[in-house]
């Protein structure tokens, strides 16, 4: 966001100015002001155009001289169904070049307030999956752009993708400020009652604790079995069985020989239960994974299939090996940040894993990561389960506001655990307990500032999509 003045963009002034006014009314007032001083370049202004034509651009480069017809794929996608929703997913990187030193941050935030984050967060980075319990869970994902920064990065950039999906199912901008309250809301509600016990510790998402949308997704997915995702991408009639090659999906590995010679030194680095059986991560068959995302298309990725626990092929897992690198927030971070990043961690495999562990419970036994000669990848299992919330159902206020509390309630039990619970040489003080202290008594507050931050930027979303469409859409997209 531009600031266009920074001297005067802080609620502190504005509390001083009201004097002996009550406190509550000093913290709507420098809320008003600090959102009155914030502005984007609007979308007649050229200066905003040539940043997002350049920006896409350059974060394209390099899929642009590897593989063209990729990119135009992937300009396609971002384009499609008239909807900003798809380009919001796409374009991280313009979230947090707009918003990452934003001032409004210092309100409900300081240097006590910084957590993992997803870094990516938004509607369609939830979903279902199976624990090393072998339990289903509804949680956060992905976890490829997760890094420590303050925890309203998360709220704001879920906040944000919550309007635009509500816009596309022809919400009422009513109905939208009721969704985005009951998600920030909740997730106000959830840490405030971890505060002084460790219940976050115990608690994750199955089809016990869920209601609506997200109940109904957990017992379907309860319908599928290991077998059903060996049918889809296994050729069990082959000798020996291997993947399928399928257009669009799965291509042969460029790779596959280092790869196998990578699986032993990985497999040292998982629990006992899984690394005493020698034959366990014999590999079966190596493919390369294309198509699939949309911000991260083009990166390289390999579906791996193993032996797992015996020679019978109903057991046979499939392991998701993905190139890492640093997450977007890096580069937008403060040299002291950065510098924090990189102390702790050689690469970023490492990172993804422990970001993982820290905001999930009983987190894959398969995550690990391992050394290829472009770089490191992490490991994690396909699941069976995975499944996605269908968020073009959630077309009435009702149904939306149920998913968007339990969002809200997720996010704040995963970033609860990941505090000084998790390890305190990431983090090493309580969240729920610094969150509280600058939120309690100031709900509304928050709610406001979420609720000015998510329209205006689902907003400045839109003006980019349009700006996107005109300059860089295809013309050679097919027609829906």
């Amino acid at each position: 966001m531009k600031q266009l003045n920074p001297s005067l963009n802080h609620p502190r002034l504005s509390a001083f100015i009201c004097g002996q006014i009550l406190k509550k009314i000093c913290f709507i007032l420098a809320l008003i002001i600090s959102l009155t001083l914030i502005s984007y370049p609007s979308l007649a202004d050229s200066s905003r155009s040539n940043i997002i034509i350049d920006t896409i651009q350059n974060k394209n480069k390099t899929l642009f001289q590897t593989d063209p017809n990729l990119l135009t794929y992937k300009y396609c996608k971002m384009a499609e169904s008239d909807s900003p929703f798809p380009f919001y997913r796409a374009t991280n990187y313009l979230f947090w070049q707009d918003l990452a030193k934003n001032n409004q941050l210092k309100q409900f935030g300081n240097n006590k307030t910084k957590i993992w984050l997803s870094g990516d967060l938004h509607v369609d980075n939830f979903g279902v999956f199976n624990n090393d319990l072998d339990e289903i869970v509804f949680d956060i994902n992905d976890f490829d752009e997760s890094i420590i920064g303050d925890y309203q990065y998360d709220i704001w950039r879920m906040a944000t993708s919550i309007v635009l999906v509500a816009r596309d199912n022809q919400l009422s901008p009513k109905d939208q400020e009721t969704l985005v309250d009951a998600f920030t809301e909740s997730y106000l509600d959830t840490l405030a009652a971890y505060r002084g016990n460790d219940d976050e510790l115990k608690t994750y998402f199955t089809q016990n604790n869920t209601e609506g949308e997200i109940k109904k997704i957990l017992k379907k997915a309860k319908e599928l079995t290991r077998q059903d995702l060996l049918d889809k991408w296994v050729d069990s009639q082959e000798n020996p069985v291997g993947f399928k090659l399928i257009e669009g999906k799965i291509e042969k590995a460029d790779q596959e020989e280092e790869i196998k010679k990578a699986i032993e030194a990985y497999s040292q680095t998982l629990s006992n239960k899984l690394n005493s059986n020698p034959n366990y991560f014999q590999v079966k068959s190596v493919v390369k994974r294309v198509g699939a995302g949309l911000g991260s298309l083009g990166v390289p990725r390999y579906y791996v299939l193993i032996e797992g626990k015996s020679k019978a092929e109903d057991d046979d897992i499939i392991l998701d090996v993905k190139l890492q690198s640093k997450p977007t927030a890096y580069e937008y971070l403060s040299l002291e940040d950065q510098e924090n990043y990189d102390s702790h961690f050689k690469q970023d495999a490492e990172r993804h894993a422990v970001a993982y562990r820290a905001l999930t419970k009983h987190t894959d036994d398969y995550l690990g990561g391992m050394k290829l000669s472009d770089g490191y990848y992490s490991v994690r299992e396909l699941s069976p389960y995975k499944k996605s919330l269908n968020t073009e159902k959630l077309n009435d206020q009702s149904s939306f506001a149920e998913v968007a509390e339990q969002w809200g309630k997720i996010l704040a039990t995963d970033h609860a655990s990941a505090d000084k619970d998790f390890d305190p040489v990431f983090v090493a003080y309580s969240l729920d307990k610094q969150v509280d202290e600058l939120t309690k008594g100031h709900h509304q507050e928050f709610r406001e500032l979420v609720k000015e931050v998510a329209f205006e930027y689902a907003d400045q979303v839109k003006q980019d999509y349009d700006i996107f469409v005109k300059e860089l859409k295809p013309k050679n997209c097919p027609v829906e």
